[in-house]
């Protein structure tokens, strides 16, 4: 098993840029929302962070209770829309097929800053 965490900085960043695990492996991944206002963490396909990210703003009423996840095939795993302080930890096997994963928050816009990639080797 492997265990990330990730966090947030000021000016609607995650702490981290870019995470590696194995192709197939188990993962533990913790989101700590330590910032003052809303986040998520949704992990994408290879390539589809920024359509993700433009279908979670077209939820438009439905968005604060789908907590701006889109229901899409492109979406692979996320948290929660989580509160200030607060944190989630997500359980999930690693695609197995090797490439990189975007990761972004798909609060409304907060996807042009706030984005990584989950890099999955062989």
């Amino acid at each position: 098993e492997q265990t990330l965490a990730l966090g947030t900085l000021p000016g609607l960043r995650f702490d981290e840029a870019q995470f590696e695990v194995k192709a197939g492996a188990r993962v533990a991944f913790t989101f700590n929302n330590n910032d003052d206002m809303l986040h998520n963490l949704v992990i994408t396909a290879p390539g589809s962070a920024d359509q993700v990210a433009a279908t979670a703003l077209t939820l438009g009423l439905r968005g604060q209770e789908m907590g701006y996840v889109p229901e899409a095939g492109e979406v692979l795993f996320f948290t929660s829309l989580l509160q200030p302080a607060t944190s989630e930890t997500i359980y999930f096997e690693a695609p197995s097929t090797p490439g990189d994963y975007p990761f972004v928050c798909t609060f409304p816009s907060h996807a042009a800053t706030m984005r990584g990639i989950l890099r999955v080797s062989a």
